[in-house]
């Protein structure tokens, strides 16, 4: 039964949704059996995986992980030596497990599982992958009518959701068209990430390993920028004379800079940073968890993404750059929030801006009244609380725990 593959005029999502529905009520389901689906063009990391440590954790649940693409080698036997089975799509098996599930946890939403109807002994979860700062789902700038109705579909199908603080609440609630009685306030899972102490298996413990290498005893400056859908990546937005300025500056303050794509974004580095002493490439290919990552990082340079409200917690300097920004702005998703009264620091429109602010930076504290004002707005509780405990108390609530 397990190498069964389904055949291929149904393996488009539409009519796999369709074959979940037909025989949705057949099957019953299964209260212990929990399946953590991951998004087709994102890998298994951040709340999926803190998730995951807690229900192995409590033992009596049989764990899956689902996702409709391929995944790669590393993370499937990184899960299999947990005991969590990887479910490959396509088969006849893995729409059986679908089908029997009694829980599903979600990184993104519910069609990433085929799942298009509400079944009585079925819990859904939304794991939203962080706390949203550009405009996502029915609150996008332009959002086709089919879109809109999946998404009021979907919101029928969810048990629980969580957030991060009030504000992150009532914008979930806006933007997938829930009410917010089902959103629980017990801030992002993958906080935990962010604390040294949290304890890793020897997939992410080697990974920590190469970032000690990486950072020595230097201070490490992370650029995570977001992707553009209507515009130049922002790595190729900076010219080969910026670059070799900015190696030079590193080189001489004996800094490093880290470069992190956006998982939509290029998979190679500038050509002319490849053999730079300074700057490294910190893809998402090799560091699976944008949080660990952050555990090194002194300094973080973004753009538009919401790295910085993980980033919040460790009390560490924000600088904003975007040479980009009134394109993104006018032309992009748009902002859940006003993005200058909300944006925590300095951000620089120019590379000779980015030069000087990054420069001070380095020596400077991050206390500044915007930042613990967007400290305040985007989380209700501190780094040293337990978001596995949180998480615990609410599927608790649920009777999944």
């Amino acid at each position: 039964m397990n190498s069964l593959k389904i055949p291929k005029k149904l393996r488009s999502r539409a009519k796999k949704v369709e074959l979940i529905a037909e025989f949705d009520k057949i099957f019953p389901k299964k209260a212990t059996k929990v399946i953590l689906v991951v998004k087709k063009n994102t890998e298994f990391s951040g709340n999926l995986r803190v998730c995951a440590d807690l229900l192995l954790k409590y033992r009596h649940h049989k764990v899956y992980v689902y996702k409709d693409g391929d995944m790669p080698i590393d993370i499937q036997e990184s899960l299999q030596n947990q005991g969590i089975k990887v479910l490959e799509p396509n088969l006849w098996s893995t729409f059986y497990h679908i089908l029997t599930a009694g829980v599903f946890i979600l990184s993104h939403v519910p069609r990433d599982a085929h799942l298009s109807v509400k079944h009585k002994s079925r819990k859904i979860i939304g794991l939203w992958h962080g706390v949203a700062f550009k405009n996502i789902e029915s609150q996008m700038l332009s959002v086709p009518e089919s879109k809109m109705q999946l998404i009021k579909n979907n919101a029928k199908l969810y048990d629980l959701m969580v957030a991060s603080s009030e504000a992150d609440r009532g914008y979930i609630a806006k933007s997938f068209l829930v009410d917010k009685s089902i959103i629980d306030i017990i801030g992002l899972p993958r906080y935990e990430l962010l604390k040294s102490s949290y304890p890793v298996d020897d997939f992410l413990q080697l990974q920590k390993n190469k970032l000690n290498d990486i950072t020595l005893n230097k201070k490490l400056v992370l650029y995570a920028p977001t992707f553009r859908e209507k515009n130049d990546s922002a790595f190729d937005q900076i010219c080969d004379e910026e670059w070799i300025g900015l190696n030079q500056y590193l080189e001489k303050s004996d800094v490093i800079l880290g470069l992190r794509p956006h998982s939509y974004d290029n998979k190679k580095p500038p050509t002319i940073t490849e053999k730079m002493t300074h700057i490294v490439w910190l893809s998402q290919e090799e560091f699976t968890e944008s949080n660990l990552v952050l555990q090194f990082v002194d300094v973080l340079l973004v753009d538009f993404s919401s790295i910085w409200i993980d980033f919040l917690l460790l009390d560490r300097p924000i600088l904003g750059f975007a040479k980009d920004f009134e394109h993104y702005c006018n032309q992009e998703r748009g902002f859940a929030y006003d993005f200058e009264e909300t944006f925590p620091d300095v951000f620089t429109h120019s590379f000779s801006e980015l030069m000087i602010n990054l420069k001070k930076l380095l020596e400077s504290e991050c206390q500044t009244k915007e930042y613990i004002d967007a400290k305040e707005k985007f989380h209700k509780h501190p780094l040293d609380t337990s978001f596995s405990d949180t998480l615990a108390s609410s599927l608790k609530k649920l009777e999944i725990l």
